[in-house]
């Protein structure tokens, strides 16, 4: 496992986690990665999951209530911090749907996204998207699925964007 900068952030709650607080407070505008992408949406949310791989066994979940992010609008994030691979596969069963395939670049700062492979034009076309993420802070909650959660919210302020043929 890798270790990755982390939000200073003192937790208000108390409660136990299925997730321990240096992954879900992982700072996003200080982390450089590059790689393999997978957007999806799982059954019931009214939202997307980008998920970024970081290596064989990890990956960063990073959530988007709207289609803005594949636009090259501004918009808000949350991420849901470094969560295992497997967790960037489609269950179709639970009625997850893969949306797009692609790759990112995370440097500085800049979130880079391009969306190489669509399954859903609705929602995503070919792009190739940049960001700079600003810290709008940390929503901590007790949540019935994963327990005590601290869940570091990004703004993506948009710098360019370019659709590509499909």
């Amino acid at each position: 496992m890798a270790s990755y900068p982390i939000i200073d952030y003192k937790p208000k709650l108390k409660g136990e986690s299925d997730q321990p607080l240096e992954k879900q407070l992982v700072d996003l505008a200080r982390l450089n990665a590059e790689g393999y992408m997978r957007v999806i949406h799982h059954h019931g949310e009214k939202g997307y999951h980008i998920k970024l791989v970081l290596n064989p066994e990890e990956a960063i979940s990073l959530f988007v209530w709207n289609t803005k992010v594949f636009e090259g609008k501004n918009t808000l994030a949350r991420s849901y911090g470094v969560i295992p691979i497997e967790e960037i596969e489609v269950d179709p069963e639970e009625g997850d749907r893969l949306i797009a395939e692609g790759r990112y670049r995370l440097r500085n700062g800049i979130l880079e996204l391009v969306v190489e492979k669509t399954y859903d034009e609705s929602i995503a076309r070919p792009c190739r998207c940049r960001y700079r993420l600003r810290l709008k802070g940390v929503k901590e909650y007790i949540s019935p699925k994963h327990g005590h959660s601290m869940r570091p919210e990004y703004f993506l302020i948009a710098l360019s964007s370019q659709h590509m043929q499909g």
